[in-house]
């Protein structure tokens, strides 16, 4: 629902894109084909549904390289589009405080109910020990301690027994290398561990290289302008040029279906 609400806001951008457009008499082939932006992306742009596009870095990107192909300022489109989202936020905004404020007392006080548990049981075990030791030493028979005495004094005598320092075992690190490199102009989004490490439009010629301990996630805008390693191996073609790739998923688990010397074929990629 606040998708919706989002694209209504916006209804005028995509309307004026069009107009100027059709001003300086650009058809949308000539600019897919010149900036490798699907068609259907630029016609979904025009008729305000940005629900079709996979998400906010791509609607800046395709608003922004469209605006500079038609000759128009970029700052004025993006303003535009940071307007509407604003105004939509502080709209919501007093929905989603009084939403998240029940939420937070709840977990308060769960929070205290266990840490009470904990004391008690704390409390409880302490208690035990006291008694398990008092009664011991209440039991003991009187004709013990001489031998106690004798058995300590012997311990005193023996030389000190050498220790051996343990040796702290270090788990070997693991983790999964992506360098990348590209062969053409790409918009490229890479998540690693749900952290956002690369964002934006990369240029042909330049590398990169991200590192993850579980999975990466990755959206790309150009599946033919990139080659790849994972853990310093070639990997497979993703799909051919101007093609758009969403919620690419690597793990540790499935990264080899993605090594150029595998046979299984890569399918199903938006998954």
């Amino acid at each position: 629902m606040l998708l919706c609400l989002k694209f209504k806001n916006m209804a005028s951008l995509g309307q004026d894109l069009k107009r100027e457009r059709e001003l300086r008499g650009i058809s949308l082939k000539e600019i897919s084909s010149s900036t490798k932006i699907s068609l259907r992306f630029l016609q979904a742009l025009e008729e305000d549904r940005l629900d079709i596009l996979p998400g906010n870095f791509f609607i800046k990107a395709i608003l922004r390289t469209y605006a500079q192909y038609i000759g128009l300022e970029e700052d004025y489109v993006l303003n535009k589009y940071y307007e509407a989202s604003l105004e939509l936020e502080q709209s919501l905004e007093p929905k989603q405080i009084k939403r998240k404020t029940r939420p937070v007392v709840t977990k308060n006080i769960k929070k205290l109910i266990y840490s009470l548990a904990l004391i008690i049981i704390l409390l409880l075990f302490l208690f035990f020990l006291y008694n398990l030791f008092f009664l011991k030493k209440q039991t003991s028979s009187p004709t013990e301690e001489p031998r106690a005495s004798i058995l300590l004094q012997e311990e005193t005598t023996l030389p000190p027994s050498r220790v051996e320092p343990l040796v702290e075992f270090m788990p070997e690190e693991v983790n999964i290398t992506i360098e990348i490199s590209f062969l053409e102009e790409t918009w490229l989004q890479v998540w690693a561990d749900g952290v956002l490490k690369v964002d934006g439009l990369k240029q042909p010629g330049g590398k990169l290289m991200v590192k993850a301990n579980k999975e990466f996630l990755i959206h790309l805008g150009n599946a033919g302008g990139i080659s790849y390693t994972l853990k310093n191996r070639q990997g497979k073609q993703l799909g051919p040029s101007g093609a758009v790739i969403k919620n690419l998923r690597i793990t540790m688990e499935n990264y080899q279906r993605f090594l150029a010397q595998e046979e299984e074929t890569i399918t199903d990629l938006d998954n």
